[in-house]
């Protein structure tokens, strides 16, 4: 009886415990804000022009793990950050993962690429 109460203490403990859905899209939207100012800041003065009025970011991916798969990270997320010139045709990718067992987001993988062909033509919000 008392190891049936231990297996379920671990079970909730280490198995049964991971941070709300919800918690970690606010989560996410709030470090994705926060790094498009980073990333604006980091701007040389000499290519300010080709900032956009409205620099935005889009969550391009977002997915979440269950059971097993979810043991070291809950979720993964891709953000797109457009900050230039749409006629420049770049933006920066970041990459994240949330880590079950500090409840944060940790970014790694950052990349300025081509817009994807889905954001093509899309203004500026």
């Amino acid at each position: 009886m008392r190891l049936a109460g231990l297996g379920l203490a671990l079970t909730l403990a280490f198995g049964g415990c991971g941070t709300s859905s919800g918690t970690m899209q606010a989560e996410l939207e709030k470090i994705g804000a926060s790094d498009l100012q980073d990333i604006l800041a980091e701007i040389p003065a000499t290519a300010r022009q080709a900032k956009l009025a409205k620099p935005y970011f889009k969550i391009d991916s977002y997915k979440q793990f269950q059971g097993d798969t979810a043991r070291v990270f809950q979720a993964m997320a891709t953000l797109y950050f457009f900050y230039l010139d749409p006629s420049l045709d770049l933006c920066q990718m970041r990459k994240y993962r949330f880590r079950r067992a500090s409840g944060i987001w940790d970014r790694y993988e950052v990349k300025l690429v081509h817009f994807p062909a889905k954001y093509s033509g899309i203004p500026p919000e």
